[in-house]
């Protein structure tokens, strides 16, 4: 069961000296894996998350095999799923069916008596309960692929991986619930003395821990673009505010982990999902075919994934005929005052300053990340992409 402080997973009374671990102090490290040919990355994204979905069963069809999940957030879910053998078909049947309040159910009890002191918004318990009907596996060591999900640590503010050396001996449920943890929505996860919430608050799409796995390719999907010039649904509430500084944070985060790791043996997998919300609990038909076309292209056209694709494809199954994307770049010179703050921001060279404005160098930059980073810096809303 999921406790607060002070329930049956805390230890000592000083949970920093505590220390985290298998019962042994021990357990498998990374070395202790074998060689990995591909590793899978699936980022956060709540109910976007279900893309997912569409990427495992278009990987299925090309015959691409994977010897690795890295999970976040529902990454976590829809990966352990996976590992567990649940096929992308199965999770299609079972995940769109769980309603909203399944999810979401707010604590009445708690914030009648508690008020702002109450631990969270929903009801963490309803949660969990929908992953133990989910998931068939309770722990790292019953499935079939090796498995890691991120989550954060609310007392140190550093990332753990669970599934790693060290957070090994978590139940597989408990680790789950603690990547999709959102803060303020769920109640942390408490273990061994401390507390754990969504690993997408640093983390959304953890390349850098895919790397230390030392694959030959990783596959990364990443949910996180999103429409840049529509007005954010923003209302002064706390729910909407929190929900909002999550987005910033997640976008700021995204911008950097994109400008430093994605590399050559990086398959960026970026549904055309912009326009669907968070919790879009309505569209998930469209999230999983959005999620299967895009893989197809991508693993299809990527030259470290193309060589993978099974050559007697499966009826009705065709590669795209685009072989890369770009993003198209547009600047308003009449908005634009030459601040420079573009160049300075896009990591693909797709902008210079010059003079009184700024110049597009790429009208098709087909190596933009699609983090729009430029478009959130620009002061006057000069800079409008296209094609994302």
């Amino acid at each position: 069961m999921i406790q607060n402080a002070g329930g049956p997973f805390s230890q000592e009374p000083d949970p920093l000296l505590t220390p985290m671990g298998d019962a042994d102090g021990h357990g498998p490290s990374l070395d202790s894996l074998p060689e990995l040919d591909t590793v899978l990355v699936l980022g956060g994204g709540a109910m976007r998350g279900m893309a997912h979905i569409g990427v495992l069963r278009a990987l299925d069809d090309l015959g691409i095999r994977v010897d690795a999940i890295v999970g976040t957030s529902i990454g976590s879910l829809i990966g352990a799923l996976y590992a567990s053998s649940m096929s992308p078909a199965e999770m299609g049947e079972v995940l769109p069916s769980l309603a909203k309040d399944d999810y979401f159910r707010l604590n009445f009890a708690k914030f009648l008596s508690r008020g702002i002191r109450a631990p969270s918004m929903y009801s963490g318990e309803t949660f969990r309960k929908s992953l133990e009907r989910l998931i068939p596996s309770r722990n790292f060591d019953e499935l079939n692929l090796p498995f890691f999900c991120n989550s954060v640590c609310l007392e140190t503010g550093g990332p753990v991986f669970f599934g790693t050396r060290g957070f090994r001996d978590i139940p597989l449920i408990q680790a789950i619930y603690g990547s999709c943890a959102l803060p303020g929505v769920f109640e942390p996860l408490s273990w061994k003395g401390r507390h754990f919430m969504d690993g997408g608050i640093t983390d959304a799409l953890p390349l850098r821990f895919a790397k230390l796995l030392k694959p030959r390719r990783i596959i990364a999907i990443d949910l996180t673009v999103k429409p840049s010039h529509r007005v954010p649904n923003y209302r002064s509430h706390a729910v909407s505010t929190l929900f909002r500084a999550f987005d910033i944070v997640e976008n700021v985060i995204m911008e950097h982990s994109l400008h430093g790791q994605v590399s050559d043996e990086v398959c960026l997998v970026q549904p055309k999902i912009r326009d669907m919300d968070r919790f879009d609990f309505d569209r998930v038909h469209e999230l999983v075919e959005a999620g299967y076309r895009e893989a197809t292209r991508a693993v299809t056209s990527h030259p470290m994934t193309r060589g993978l694709v099974r050559s007697d494809l499966p009826d009705g199954v065709a590669c795209p005929v685009t072989a890369h994307e770009y993003v198209s770049l547009r600047l308003d010179p009449a908005a634009c005052i030459g601040c420079g703050v573009c160049e300075m921001t896009c990591a693909t060279g797709g902008f210079e300053a010059r003079g009184d404005t700024a110049v597009v160098k790429k009208p098709l930059n087909y190596d933009c990340t699609r983090d729009q980073s430029c478009v959130r810096a620009c002061p006057t809303g000069a800079i409008r992409l296209g094609n994302l």
